[in-house]
């Protein structure tokens, strides 16, 4: 008789995890038709280093962000990342901020911000990123991680309002 209940209860965790399997499917299957339906206005960004707190964010494409906000880029072309991978940073500047570097440091508004390493972790040199009052259409683009690639790098600059893919949201 043990030997029957231990079977008909691993055929009951099969049959659950048969269950949870389908259900994951199903929750897989129904978020790929919402993203479609929703590709206009809405599209989920992954966070994939350690750049960012959070790992999925909800961009509300189009939506202009503002200081403080993430934001979803398109990068310049660069030497180090294809223009097709989309950047999450934090805009912490906007038209009007004063952006300078002294000894490689940043700052915004007086606020220090970020020091731009003299090379990549590969060892290939790095120049600072533009300085100066921020034009009208012009983000300057950040991450608190020391190695982020971003605003502080001329590689990526200033970010003109034309490659804001839009307002990024932090949901995990």
């Amino acid at each position: 008789m043990t030997l029957v209940l231990i079977a008909a209860s691993e055929g009951a965790k099969l049959l659950r995890g048969r269950r949870r399997v389908a259900l994951m499917i199903l929750v897989s299957m129904l978020l790929v038709v919402l993203q479609a339906i929703a590709w206009p206005y809405y599209r989920l960004s992954f966070n994939t280093s350690e750049s960012l707190p959070g790992y999925v964010y909800l961009v509300h494409v189009g939506e202009l962000p503002a200081k403080g906000d993430y934001v979803a880029v398109k990068p310049p072309k660069n030497r180090f990342f294809p223009v097709w991978l989309g950047f999450l940073k934090r805009v912490r500047g906007v038209a009007g901020d004063l952006v300078e570097e002294r000894g490689r440091k940043f700052f915004v508004n007086g606020e220090e911000l970020a020091y731009a390493k003299p090379e990549s972790l590969k060892g290939i040199p790095l120049q600072v990123g533009p300085v100066g009052v921020l034009p009208p259409g012009y983000y300057w683009v950040w991450t608190p991680h020391p190695d982020s690639f971003d605003s502080r790098y001329a590689d990526v600059g200033w970010i003109h309002q034309s490659r804001v893919i839009g307002r990024a949201i932090r949901l995990l």
